[in-house]
């Protein structure tokens, strides 16, 4: 079992967001652990109640927002031992001073103030530190609340010791969806997610996606079953059935099938082409063309359209979105290619979110229209795995669903 603890009292009242702690709950997750409990306590409380009596294999993450002295002694209590200076935190403190001509600061030396028996995990990048801790076949680790921090001990360092200290061979399937909400899915697969079979299965949901991660023991016969019902009932809502990003999906297909994709954007501000690039060092090879505009005298320009056609029209709309890809086919040496528009405009009503997005080849353009709820930030993000979900499917060349408009 795996709990995880946060104690921060900015948390608490809402001031700032735990991502790090959902990034530690699916992590752990996928490699078959089962998350017992998430919780967020004020820095101050005492913890030694939700540490202790835990049983051997479990597992206990806490991320503090700074050294904690109540968190500190009560694990020191439980592994029957002192409060210690730690020496190679105390040295990696005084080198990142050190290194920024700065003076160490006295509430600095509380970070190496931890349990006698602990295992230091050395953060180079700032001055809050983590340990680790094994009473019993109990493992405890402390991490900064930090969230770039944090991630990077976990991947380096905490999610290895955890994994070689599992004894139990799981066996797993991963589904990645897009267009369909995790109330939905409960719904649609509420006869297997109430399975006598053992055969468990969690919904993770994020931006428009939402991951279906079905894990069992080695031996159990009916995953597969689950897994192959699961896959049948969602194909028209799954990219991909890896662990991977909807952007590799793209990439891979592209990459496989030797074809060249172009980009022309707007609201997206050159994610989508800035996305794809990044997946391989040959990615670069498979862009025929990249345009980003933020208006309409952009647009026209870099893809030969009459002004007077946006006049007609209006910038976020079936043809302009239309035009663009059309224009962009005839201009490029693309085999494919995706265009978008849409509206950020806050002052603009309803039509806050709206956007259009055009997926297409010489033979046929298919348009999108989507209209996505947040922050500008959020809008930008769900438009741009929007735009890989409708590429990814007509890579593929199969029809599919999407909860929202379709045109």
């Amino acid at each position: 079992m795996v709990y995880i603890f946060t104690l921060s009292d900015k948390c608490l009242i809402g001031k700032q967001i735990n991502n790090i702690s959902a990034y530690f709950a699916e992590t752990l997750f996928k490699h078959n652990y089962v998350i017992a409990e998430q919780k967020t306590t004020g820095s101050s409380q005492n913890i030694s109640a939700q540490l202790e009596n835990k049983k051997s294999g479990d597992i206990c993450l806490v991320l503090v927002e700074k050294s904690n002295f109540a968190l500190n002694s009560a694990l020191a209590k439980i592994a029957n031992c002192e409060i210690k200076d730690n020496e190679y935190i105390k040295n990696n403190i005084y080198e990142y001073y050190r290194k920024r001509n700065l003076i160490l600061e006295k509430e600095s030396e509380n970070e190496w103030k931890i349990p006698e028996k602990a295992r230091a995990i050395i953060n180079p990048n700032n001055i809050t530190q983590g340990y680790m801790l094994n009473i019993k076949d109990v493992l405890y680790f402390v991490l900064p609340l930090s969230e770039l921090d944090s991630k990077q001990m976990f991947d380096n360092v905490v999610l290895d010791c955890i994994l070689a200290s599992s004894k139990k061979k799981y066996k797993n399937h991963t589904f990645k969806t897009f267009g369909i909400s995790a109330n939905s899915l409960q719904e649609i697969l509420k006869e297997q997610i109430k399975n006598k079979d053992k055969v468990s299965i969690n919904l993770f949901e994020k931006n428009s996606g939402v991951d279906i991660i079905l894990k069992s023991h080695s031996d159990n016969e009916h995953i597969d079953d689950y897994a192959r019902k699961i896959f049948l009932k969602l194909n028209n809502y799954i990219y991909s059935v890896e662990d991977i990003s909807i952007e590799k999906v793209a990439y891979d297909l592209i990459n496989m099938n030797n074809i060249k994709i172009a980009f022309a954007e707007t609201i997206t501000g050159g994610k989508c082409c800035y996305n794809f690039v990044s997946q391989a060092p040959n990615a670069k090879n498979l862009v025929a063309g990249s345009i980003v505009a933020c208006d309409k005298q952009g647009i026209c320009s870099s893809l030969g359209i009459d002004e007077k056609f946006f006049e007609q029209n209006g910038e976020v709309s079936v043809n302009c979105v239309h035009q663009m890809a059309l224009n962009l086919i005839m201009k490029s040496n693309a085999d494919i290619v995706v265009a978008s528009v849409g509206n950020l405009d806050e002052n603009n009503g309803s039509n806050m979110g709206l956007s259009y997005i055009a997926v297409g080849d010489k033979k046929e353009i298919h348009i999108y229209k989507n209209i996505f709820n947040g922050s500008h930030k959020e809008i930008i993000d769900n438009i741009t795995i929007a735009t890989y979900f409708y590429l990814i499917k007509k890579l593929k060349k199969n029809d599919f669903h999407f909860e929202k408009t379709i045109v």
